[in-house]
């Protein structure tokens, strides 16, 4: 029985991924253009000492080496705004139903992640992989509750929104190969997939009132990926006005609330996160139509210094 719900809740998780234009369009790389690296970057701003290992010779007309250049370029975009963020390696592996990142970690504590595509579909990369990436700055845990994991996965279709857009103007100039220059319009492409009008609120509509109508179904069903994309299309005009907001999220998922309320789940992670990076947590809580808690006084002097995990 366990079997059967489990194979129900990973087709459900698959069915949510897109699989409109914004998968199928993609970029197909000419071949004498891989394995010459750009001269002007080698390594993407913002990856620091991050690890990323694909494995496996397994992923059609794509080679390892430059899945990970795509990958690292995906992973910097987001890693500008984790300064002092250390993590793991990632090891990339190749899945078959749907893009996952384990629970279980490798022998020596590396972060195991499985991406689904075949061949050299370097946006649908690219999409899943700072999907999956934003989970781990998340601290994405078997213990959150249910009921609140549809926020963790919108917010992390935000990070695949946000990185794509990101690097769509970082390829114009400065891609992984200098040939792959004119594929930044490849990726703005599929980033302005994913933020059709369908994947934003109804006109006059407030991400309050859309959370009391959906509020329910995404507590049921944490990968409803149509409305992960309204509710990360919504918040994501906070954190391209303020990229340093992202560093948020490392607090997220960092302690246990008094109850499973969305409420209660918030107010968590704002009070876990330091003063000085306490704003755009606040921000998201207002745009709920939810309180934001009170601090105590020994609690906002604790937070001062702002550290990052």
């Amino acid at each position: 029985m366990k079997r059967i719900i489990f194979l129900i809740l990973v087709l459900s998780y698959v069915a949510a991924f897109p699989g409109s234009a914004a998968v199928i369009r993609e970029v197909r790389v000419d071949p004498q253009a891989t394995s010459r690296p750009s001269t002007a970057t080698t390594r993407p701003a913002g990856t620091g000492k991050l690890s990323i290992r694909v494995m496996g010779n397994n992923w059609g007309s794509a080679s390892s080496v430059d899945i990970r250049k795509v990958l690292e370029s995906a992973a910097g975009e987001l890693l500008k705004s984790f300064p002092d963020r250390r993590l793991n390696p990632i090891i990339i592996q190749r899945g078959r139903m749907a893009p996952i990142t384990l629970y279980r970690r490798g022998p020596k504590g590396e972060y195991l992640m499985k991406l689904t595509p075949d061949g050299q579909y370097w946006c649908q990369f690219a999409y899943q992989f700072s999907h999956e990436f934003c989970h781990i700055l998340a601290n994405y845990s078997h213990k959150t509750p249910r009921a609140n994991k549809w926020f963790e996965e919108s917010l992390c279709e935000m990070a695949s929104i946000y990185a794509l857009k990101r690097m769509a103007v970082a390829w114009k100039t400065h891609p992984p190969y200098e040939r792959w220059k004119d594929y930044s319009k490849d990726i703005e492409a599929y980033a302005d997939d994913l933020q059709k009008a369908e994947d934003k609120l109804p006109k006059g509509k407030t991400l309050a009132s859309w959370y009391k109508e959906n509020s329910a179904a995404l507590r049921r069903t944490p990968w409803l990926r149509a409305k992960n994309r309204i509710a990360a299309n919504s918040m994501l005009t906070l954190f391209e006005s303020n990229p340093s907001g992202w560093a948020a999220v490392s607090y997220l998922n960092s302690g246990k609330g008094e109850s499973d309320s969305f409420q209660d789940y918030l107010s968590n992670w704002y009070r876990k996160t330091p003063a000085g990076r306490r704003k755009i947590v606040g921000d998201i809580i207002k745009m709920f139509g939810l309180r934001i808690p009170a601090i105590r006084a020994d609690k906002q002097a604790s937070g001062r210094d702002g550290s990052s995990r």
